[in-house]
């Protein structure tokens, strides 16, 4: 805290958790009376318990979800009320690709892959008062954390609902998920089709892409 004052003494630093509802408002509201804007919010949640599914229990789960995703929705609420009204700002997510399934992560996988689907509803909810959202997979922090500060840029304004990864000093874009192929059946399948299509289907579909 000292090294970045003594760089810096517009930094205004708080203490309090953010998942609790009340705190973001407060939050906000300190950030406005200090700098009478809101430019850009970086959300990077670290709280993860590393369980499987026979482990975890009920309350663990519930705070992967509350210090994770609950605390990332919160300050983005205040926030977007903030940016609504500026018609600009800029929204950042810090998650991980464990939402593509990782072992013994149920929690993290369940808030990670949360924090994405948020973050392009936010992006598509924002989008008409001229504020972005994206996501980034943080798996290198220093490279994630320098991507971060270039979605703050103005350049980079047209960029949102985008999920980004970094990875060993490389930074990449995933694909956001789509149809790969279909099945169609006139008035709809029975449960003997779907036993004899499927396999096959899923089968050629994943070796064709």
């Amino acid at each position: 805290k000292s090294k970045i004052l003594s760089i810096n003494n517009q930094v205004l630093f708080t203490n309090f958790d953010i998942s609790v509802y009340e705190n973001g408002e407060f939050l906000i509201k300190e950030t406005i009376d200090k700098y009478k804007k809101l430019n850009s919010l970086i959300n990077t949640p670290s709280f993860h318990i590393r369980k499987s599914l026979e482990d975890i229990d009920a309350v663990e789960f519930y705070d992967s979800v509350r210090y994770g995703l609950k605390s990332t929705f919160v300050a983005t609420k205040f926030a977007s009320k903030v940016m609504r009204k500026q018609e600009f700002g800029n929204i950042t997510n810090m998650t991980s690709d464990a939402g593509l399934g990782v072992e013994n992560s149920i929690g993290h996988s369940a808030t990670s892959e949360g924090t994405i689907g948020m973050t392009r509803t936010v992006a598509r909810d924002m989008a008409k008062y001229g504020v972005t959202c994206n996501a980034i997979c943080a798996g290198d922090f220093v490279s994630a954390s320098i991507l971060a500060a270039s979605l703050c840029l103005d350049s980079m304004q047209s960029i949102s609902g985008k999920t980004f990864g970094t990875k060993d000093g490389s930074i990449f874009i995933y694909q956001e998920p789509r149809p790969i192929d279909t099945i169609s059946k006139w008035g709809g399948f029975e449960l003997e089709d779907l036993e004899s299509i499927m396999p096959q289907t899923i089968d050629k579909t994943l070796s064709d892409n």
